[in-house]
């Protein structure tokens, strides 16, 4: 993964305190232009992060390999592999965990360490603990899974092996700090013991994971806001904050994460927010704050990257359970005598997702088809006889995602182009003189 760098003049920044704000004042173009060129770096960003990353039964038994013992899910990740590995920071929620026990499926997962490797070779950085199904094996599996995904080279978020240990990660790239937070909803209600997914959480865990309760969300967000906070004190140049939330088969946000997501925003100028858990698309937005003087994309729901989950297992009702995103939010960042200065995000994107699942040799292969222009000739969709299926996925996701926006030349819905966004605001601002 590299970042493109290129030393040129910004004709519209924003001088934050930390570097994460962007305004179009004619105070901000003053500061700029005081500056010389030459002391001018811009370094381009690009993050991406996917939904549910699951493992049902036929998904291990589909990549399990009886003459060696071994499992193998490369496979799955094979087309969408480039798109994931030519970021710069490529996020994903693992919806399971590895307790080095017999794989299981739902509703208590449990998944071969290989499935840890093959994420890595896709081409992720960091591996989401935070979700409904991370404590299904108890302590240990809480502690046991983030070994595995460190050890396969992955950067951990949403639970931890100390107490000593920060609640965010910060991870870097080309002289760029990236802060991401991940919490997880709890089942809890109004019951005095706290619960994921109606289960316990054991009392030596509960300090290290991160979790919050809806019910009472106006008050555990404060936790939330205090370790975006603290991510940013330790450094960070942005801050990333993923949820998992909602809830199951719903395709639009409930209220309460519209309100979570609008208080984030403003309340802490955090620069992206993903988000996933209801196995569906939901409405991907821009959200322009006047508190905090920029825009901020939040990804309701990314929907499933690959499970089991589909119209066959479900029902015709649950189709769209197979589809999911790769969200993509682009930065462009000055750096002023090698120091970060200011932040523009310029560009929020989706590259919709369709699993596809058929039986090339008798056992089930699963590929995560990307929909960008060329899906029509992806060798697993012709080969299955699929490609009728990818055309209603990519039509289904619209209907959620937005089928008014354009495309760039790859296929990606461009929910937000900061160069479009700033002829139209400044046409908008002269007509109202």
């Amino acid at each position: 993964m590299k970042i493109k760098t290129i030393v040129a003049i910004i004709m519209i920044a924003v001088l934050g305190i930390y570097g994460a704000s962007c305004a179009f004042g004619d105070k901000d173009k003053d500061a700029s232009a005081k500056i010389p060129d030459s002391k001018k770096e811009v370094v381009e960003l690009s993050l991406v992060c996917v939904g549910d990353i699951m493992a049902h039964k036929p998904q291990y038994e589909s990549a399990y390999d009886a003459a060696t013992g071994t499992y193998n899910f490369d496979s799955n990740y094979q087309y969408v592999k480039p798109y994931i590995e030519e970021a710069d920071i490529a996020l994903c929620n693992v919806e399971t965990v590895f307790a080095d026990k017999a794989p299981c499926g739902y509703p208590m997962f449990n998944a071969p360490d290989e499935l840890a490797t093959a994420i890595k070779n896709a081409g992720f950085d960091v591996a989401i603990t935070s979700n409904n199904h991370m404590i299904d094996q108890g302590t240990a599996g809480v502690e046991r899974s983030i070994q595995v995904l460190q050890n396969a080279g992955l950067s951990t978020v949403g639970s931890k092996l100390t107490e000593e240990e920060p609640d965010y990660i910060i991870v870097e790239a080309e002289g760029v700090k990236v802060g991401v937070v991940a919490y997880t909803y709890e089942t809890t209600g109004s019951n005095s013991t706290p619960s994921i997914n109606g289960l316990n959480i054991p009392a030596d865990i509960q300090s290290r994971i991160c979790s919050f309760n809806p019910a009472v969300w106006q008050t555990d967000i404060t936790e939330i806001k205090d370790n975006v906070n603290a991510a940013k004190a330790a450094g960070a140049d942005i801050v990333v904050c993923y949820f998992h939330w909602g809830e199951e088969y719903h395709s639009q946000p409930l209220d309460y994460q519209v309100n979570m997501a609008n208080e984030m925003i403003a309340d802490t100028g955090v620069d992206v927010i993903f988000a996933s858990h209801p196995h569906v698309l939901e409405p991907a937005v821009v959200v322009w704050s006047e508190v905090q003087n920029k825009n901020v994309p939040v990804y309701y729901s990314m929907g499933n990257f690959i499970s089991n989950q589909r119209s066959e297992t479900l029902g015709s009702g649950r189709r769209n359970t197979e589809d999911g995103m790769i969200a993509g939010v682009n930065f462009e960042i000055t750096k002023v005598d090698g120091q970060v200065a200011y932040i523009e995000m310029v560009e929020a994107n989706v590259l919709p997702t369709w699993v596809n699942r058929y039986k090339p040799n008798g056992k089930w292969a699963y590929d995560i088809i990307p929909l960008d222009n060329n899906y029509g000739s992806n060798a697993s969709l012709t080969a299955s006889g699929n490609v009728y299926r990818a055309d209603q996925s990519i039509v289904d996701s619209l209907n959620v995602v937005g089928s008014n926006y354009e495309k760039d030349e790859v296929g990606r819905i461009l929910l937000f182009d900061a160069s479009k966004w700033k002829t139209e605001n400044t046409e908008n601002t002269e007509n109202a003189e």
